[in-house]
């Protein structure tokens, strides 16, 4: 079991929302899962969400006046030097200023700062994670050594949500289930728009489900209101039964938040209302993507325009069977696991191989990705490989080593082939951890233990396809340099590969 602590620095109020908190206990739980500990850090004036993260089992330490007041920081850096096993610190808050972030990473901190609209001149974190659909076409300015994690495949889901995996769910003919969820605070009292176009509808057969957020100020208008409804209207204050309310309902009207991923995985059809300017890109996107309408800024849309909207969802089954479905192929329930992957993989350490390593090599080599960037891409026979293996492990010219992560788990291997004073470089991460800056890493660090064994001058040398982009950015970032391309072969003019060069001359003893 992993005995290791993440902090989470992450606050709420009327202002700042509680959705920045639920993604964080997200990750917490994800966390927790692996047997790590949590401790949140925060200035939240919510009582039923501070109830929320105790009873998940999580510590709480109170901030009472949030960065940037002095003394956020100076606390925060107090609680971690006095933690012995403190693994990473999550940031999460656009009041998290570049010299805050920058703080952390100097007194020799990991940080992952979550982040959804780009607006700091300059990130300092060790991983950068923004979950939006829209988030590739944000610009970050980050710290060279930064890994971006940005797009819905980091969405990341409560374990309520999780359970849901396989479930399937089913699209009457006639919608009449809505939910209406605005976020935790709805400072605007959209919800009060969304409950006079519900109004509009004069449909006595519908039933509304309302969820009013624990910072919500209007609770008494809200329920006042919906005591006149036409229609069976019920208020719905902080809930852990979401994916129950999302699988109850056949339509959802809703702010433009993490909400979103949830009633995308949910396949939840849905209209998106933006509150905020850091929901405009995800309402946008899910549109674009088919999977919900983007009814625009709350400001923007009259009570009878979004009573018109949810007329037309609730009559169409197509276009509604249509959002499920692509919402369900959006967002797939795996973005913690993608998230606590990274952060459990820490600084890699190599090892040469050994007999017992045949197996996984086999493996590795024939995954799909590597197949396909390799230059024969045809899978390889066991026997082939066993016979291979053996060579290798007998040639005093090939070196090769196992990459583990910090809890010892084979991430990757890299091999040098050498002949000629040429060392000739072939590398591969394990599926489970790509996406997370690993090859720039292995690279790195396989070339400085191959030339700590090296004791004459040599040339380490890489062939990429053309069109390997990833591994074309990893020796490009790893100091190599582009001497050269070529066909594969005199008849092949499509897949051209690219050579990288290093130089190594090793130093005088004297």
């Amino acid at each position: 079991m992993m005995n290791k602590l993440v902090i989470i620095r992450v606050d709420t109020d009327a202002r700042i929302g509680t959705g920045h908190v639920m993604r964080c206990i997200a990750l917490a739980q994800a966390w927790q899962d692996q047997g790590g500990d949590v401790t949140f850090l925060s200035c939240c004036d919510s009582g039923p969400l501070h109830q929320r993260i105790i009873e998940e089992g999580f510590n709480f330490v109170s901030i009472e006046k949030p960065h940037p007041d002095p003394n956020d920081l100076k606390k925060t850096l107090s609680i971690l030097s006095n933690s012995t096993n403190t693994t990473w610190i999550v940031v999460d808050g656009y009041h998290f200023t570049p010299d805050y972030q920058k703080a952390i990473r100097e007194n020799g901190y990991r940080l992952l700062v979550i982040d959804d609209m780009a607006h700091l001149d300059h990130y300092h974190a060790d991983i950068l994670l923004n979950q939006n659909i829209h988030a590739s076409s944000l610009h970050y300015s980050c710290d060279k050594d930064t890994v971006q994690f940005l797009g819905k495949e980091y969405a990341m889901l409560r374990r309520e949500f999780l359970k849901y995996r396989n479930w399937k769910r089913q699209i009457s003919e006639k919608a009449k289930k809505i939910l209406a969820t605005l976020g935790g605070t709805d400072s605007n009292n959209v919800t009060l728009k969304v409950i006079r176009a519900l109004n509009m509808l004069s449909n006595p057969d519908i039933e509304v489900k309302i969820v009013v957020g624990p910072s919500n100020p209007h609770k008494e208008l809200l329920k006042n209101a919906m005591l006149h409804a036409p229609c069976s209207m019920l208020c719905v204050e902080i809930t852990r039964s979401m994916p129950e309310l999302m699988a109850w309902a056949d339509v959802a009207i809703s702010a433009g938040g993490s909400t979103c991923w949830e009633m995308a995985f949910m396949g939840l059809p849905s209209l998106i209302i933006t509150l905020a300017d850091n929901q405009d890109g995800i309402a946008e996107g899910l549109g674009k993507a088919g999977a919900g309408i983007d009814l625009g800024w709350h400001e923007n849309i009259s009570i009878k325009q979004c009573s018109q909207a949810l007329k037309e969802i609730l009559q169409n089954k197509n276009k509604r069977s249509s959002f499920s479905e692509q919402g369900q192929k959006l967002v797939n329930g795996k973005g913690c696991q993608k998230v606590i992957k990274a952060m459990l993989a820490g600084q890699i350490k190599l090892r040469r191989t050994q007999g017992t390593d045949c197996e996984l090599l086999w493996k590795w080599a024939n995954d799909l990705e590597v197949r396909k960037s390799a230059f024969n891409s045809e899978n390889i026979a066991w026997e082939d490989h066993q016979a291979w293996f053996s060579d290798k492990q007998n040639d005093p010219d090939c070196i090769q080593y196992i990459a583990l992560n910090n809890y010892d788990v084979p991430i990757g291997q890299i091999r040098f082939d050498i002949k000629d004073s040429v060392a000739e470089i072939d590398y591969s991460v394990d599926k489970d951890f790509r996406g997370m800056g690993l090859g720039k890493i292995l690279l790195k660090e396989g070339v400085k233990f191959f030339c700590a064994e090296e004791n004459n001058p040599i040339t380490i040398r890489g062939c990429v396809k053309k069109g390997n982009e990833s591994s074309n950015r990893i020796f490009q970032g790893a100091g190599f340099l582009k001497v050269n391309k070529k066909p594969i072969d005199k008849n092949d003019i499509i897949n051209t590969h690219i050579i990288y060069q290093l130089r190594f001359f090793p130093k005088k003893t004297a």
